[in-house]
């Protein structure tokens, strides 16, 4: 069910999320910046006539047009590619390398919280000035232990900027994951058609060697002139060297779709022979929908927040610092005394500090992290904005590559209809070449136009996926990871450099 989009979900959004712009940031958005996108005029969604409510596509049980899509379109060589895709793209795994540094950064971000503790040991011998004086030995161990107070909350935020960080990493690699998931479907079936119009070019060549002896008959007996003798054999010609471009099309595609799988690229790949079926669409979800799951806008929304705490961090940074220590010291002549309590001397201290003059350098970290933060904020839009009009664009083509294939497949039949009926007058002599040779053009480019239609409408079905937040490849990964205070996704603790 094909409705229209609506901006209102959007500002909605960005509205609820502006919350991270009040952590510190009065006055932050001039007018007409995204801290005043409610006050502005949006046009509203369509809305249903019974109930009221804005629309967006018919809903299913649990709001979600598929969840594993790759097997909707019932090709079991697709799952085995996609599934090896998953296993061994390298740029899957290059994501999986960023989480896990995303991961060490946020565990280290969050050791501020805890106190500091050190420890130190020394031994040494000093001689006697003369031989009547011994020698003399000390021992000495101690320790050390240090711990900001936090009492504005900094360190707090600095840990979860770090979190929020590692989070946004996360939805990162979910989204690597869907992305690649859709490419490898893409080429699979990019495969297909380059083998469907390689099959076609041979057939054409055939068609038109036939043609061409046809030619040479009526040449042969005084039917027909050189010319048109010399118009057969271009019109081979041609048909040998669109042969030659599809035969390389099709190594082409293969190449890339063995280099994403991480095989060398050697032109080895089978292939199946016709273009999996277009499986139905029943919904599309909900716009909101989006937000929760495109890999794409958890992750911009994650870095919009943390760069909200970055701009309190640098407010706080402006504030006194509380810092508790306390040492312990134990010397002795010999090790067996070193552990008494006797020798032991301890010391607690506290110590307020507070920035005075650095000329200027404290402010205007406030003023970058306020920027950065107008960037985030501007990017989650664009983000934002972007999915929605994939969803729209990949919906509208929905109907419109339906109504080109129909009238692609009218066109061939009588294209096929017209191109028997004139070569049999031409073999009567009733037909010239030029004739026929337009009729076999028309029908080979509409074949060929057809079997380009028929993928397209697979390949925009991937691209309604993608948009959606691709479920299995995209959704359910970035969920689960986004849920977890320690972020373990598929795949990451068996991750290996081996091929």
């Amino acid at each position: 069910m094909r409705t229209h989009i609506t901006s209102l979900f959007l500002t909605v959004s960005l509205v609820a999320l502006s919350g991270c712009a009040s952590m510190g940031l009065d006055g932050l958005a001039p007018e007409g910046t995204l801290a005043n996108a409610a006050s502005a005029d949006v046009p509203q969604a369509p809305k249903n006539s019974e109930t009221g409510a804005q629309k967006w596509a018919e809903a299913s049980p649990d709001r979600q047009p598929s969840t594993d899509w790759i097997a909707s379109f019932d090709d079991p060589m697709l799952d085995a590619l996609v599934a090896e895709a998953m296993k061994v793209n390298t740029d899957i795994r290059m994501a999986a390398a960023r989480l896990q540094q995303a991961e060490a950064s946020a565990k280290s971000s969050r050791a501020g919280l805890y106190p500091s503790i050190g420890t130190s040991a020394g031994a040494s011998r000093s001689d006697g000035l003369s031989g009547n004086v011994p020698g003399a030995s000390s021992f000495n161990l101690g320790g050390t232990i240090s711990w900001e107070v936090d009492m504005w909350g900094r360190v707090r935020n600095q840990a979860d900027a770090g979190d929020l960080d590692a989070q946004a990493s996360s939805a990162d690699y979910a989204g690597t994951r869907l992305a690649i998931a859709g490419f490898t479907t893409q080429t699979w079936f990019n495969l297909i058609e380059a083998r469907l119009q390689k099959d076609l070019a041979i057939r054409n060549v055939q068609t038109q060697e036939r043609a061409l002896r046809l030619t040479k008959r009526r040449f042969d007996g005084g039917i027909s002139g050189s010319s048109d003798f010399r118009l057969a054999r271009s019109a081979l010609a041609n048909a040998q060297a669109n042969l030659a471009t599809r035969k390389r099309i099709q190594a082409s595609t293969t190449r890339l779709l063995e280099t994403v799988l991480r095989r060398y690229p050697e032109d080895a790949l089978s292939t199946r022979e016709t273009l999996p079926n277009l499986p139905p669409l029943t919904n599309a979800g909900t716009p909101q929908d989006i937000f929760l799951r495109r890999p794409d806008l958890l992750a911009a929304e994650r870095r919009m927040h943390a760069a909200g705490l970055r701009v309190d961090i640098s407010k706080k940074n402006l504030l006194p610092r509380l810092t508790l220590s306390g040492d312990t010291t134990t010397r002795a002549s010999s090790l067996t005394r070193l552990f008494s309590l006797n020798n032991l001397v301890a010391s607690v201290a506290g110590g307020l500090t507070a920035p005075i003059f650095q000329g200027g350098a404290l402010r205007a970290d406030v003023a970058r992290n306020k920027a950065v933060l107008r960037l985030q904020m501007e990017a989650y839009a664009d983000t934002a904005l972007t999915a929605y009009r994939e969803v729209e664009d990949a919906l509208d083509a929905e109907g419109l590559l339906s109504e080109r294939e129909a009238a692609l497949t009218i066109s061939l039949e009588e294209a096929q209809k017209a191109e028997d009926r004139l070569e049999q007058r031409f073999s009567e002599g009733l037909a010239s070449i030029l004739q026929l040779l337009d009729s076999q053009g028309r029908r080979i480019s509409t074949e060929g136009q057809l079997i380009s239609a028929r993928k397209e409408r697979l390949a925009n079905r991937v691209r309604l996926h993608l948009a959606l937040g691709g479920g299995l490849y995209g959704q359910e990964t970035a969920r689960q990871v986004l849920a977890k205070p320690k972020l373990n996704l598929p795949g990451i603790s068996g991750f290996s450099s081996s091929p």
